[in-house]
């Protein structure tokens, strides 16, 4: 029986954040929204529910791929599997085919997708997640655990930073003389490296909008589903939970965050996963229900998988039906 579960998250920044909203030649500016402050329109930062959402579902399916024997998929699998994939043909819902896709496999039933000629709508809507500051302090709950509310005083603008990065051209200092061929005869369309290096060094200098660290970020969302289906949601957070970042730019070094994410029951906010200082927990609800969907997952492997790899590839291309 499906079940409606209302999941809030404090993202804490370990580490500045990238979120591009646009952009003017080498500078890159944070994302914004307009929302009512005080009775007046104001902008503030907002990192968009559809990005965390993204990064929840391309760790989701790693995960389920992995979980099924580490099996390798065509394209068009793929792209269902880690982007929504595309419909194609007239589009219609075969209901008893998507039911037993969605049977076979929550993960697309939470996340949805493009099969064969019908779309499997998602089951999350959500937030986007606003930072604690002056700008949200009429749209953050109060009451939250861990969310530092004095920060409600202080505007977002005070809460970024300008970071400045240059690249070099490498072939023009050490590493070019150390590693570059000499007296390589040219083929055609080759560079003539000679040429090359006496040019002189070309240096690009960038600049990033950023979100300071210890900046926090609330998220909502909701979602109806069975506890299987929850259950692909955890394992989707938990797989996402090994590297948590947000935004761009990670191997620069941004976007690390801690998450504590509770789980509303009869008002009362209970945990349900905890990430900080790079451990990972999940309380009973989370660690049950994705107990279960791993329980599933074997299934699918058993029945499936086993002997022969071809068959939910094909239940997956034919949008379940069978």
């Amino acid at each position: 029986m499906d079940k409606t579960y209302r999941i809030e998250t404090v993202y804490t920044l370990k580490q500045p954040l990238s979120h591009i909203g646009e952009s003017e030649s080498t500078e890159t500016f944070l994302n914004t929204v307009r929302v009512m402050n005080n009775g007046k329109p104001v902008e503030v930062f907002a990192y968009s529910g559809n990005a965390i959402r993204g990064a929840w579902r391309d760790a989701g399916a790693a995960y389920l791929l992995d979980k099924l024997g580490g099996i390798r998929v065509p394209k068009k699998t793929f792209h269902l599997l880690f982007t929504g994939g595309s419909i194609s043909g007239d589009q219609k819902v075969d209901v008893d085919a998507a039911k037993n896709l969605r049977a076979v496999l929550p993960f697309l039933s939470v996340f949805g997708g493009g099969v064969g000629n019908q779309i499997l709508s998602g089951k999350i809507v959500q937030t986007f997640a606003f930072p604690v500051c002056a700008e949200t302090a009429d749209i953050i709950p109060q009451g939250i655990d861990g969310i530092d509310y004095s920060a409600q005083a202080v505007s977002w603008r005070k809460m970024t930073d300008e970071i400045s990065f240059s690249r070099k051209d490498d072939s023009k200092d050490t590493l070019g003389d150390m590693y570059i061929a000499k007296d390589v005869p040219l083929l055609e369309g080759d560079i003539d490296e000679k040429k090359k290096k006496d040019e002189p060094a070309t240096q690009m200098r960038y600049t990033a909008e950023v979100m300071i660290p210890g900046v926090q970020l609330w998220h909502s969302l909701c979602i109806t589903c069975s506890e299987l289906e929850l259950g692909a949601l955890v394992a989707s957070i938990w797989q996402w939970a090994q590297q948590p970042y947000l935004g761009g730019m990670s191997g620069k070094g941004f976007g690390l965050v801690d998450a504590d994410f509770r789980i509303l029951e009869d008002g009362e906010r209970e945990p349900f996963v905890l990430v900080k200082d790079g451990k990972l927990g999940l309380a009973e609800p989370a660690k049950d229900a994705k107990d279960r969907y791993d329980a599933h997952l074997r299934e699918i492997y058993d029945k499936y998988l086993e002997g022969n790899k071809e068959k939910l590839v094909n239940l997956l291309e034919s949008g379940g039906a069978q």
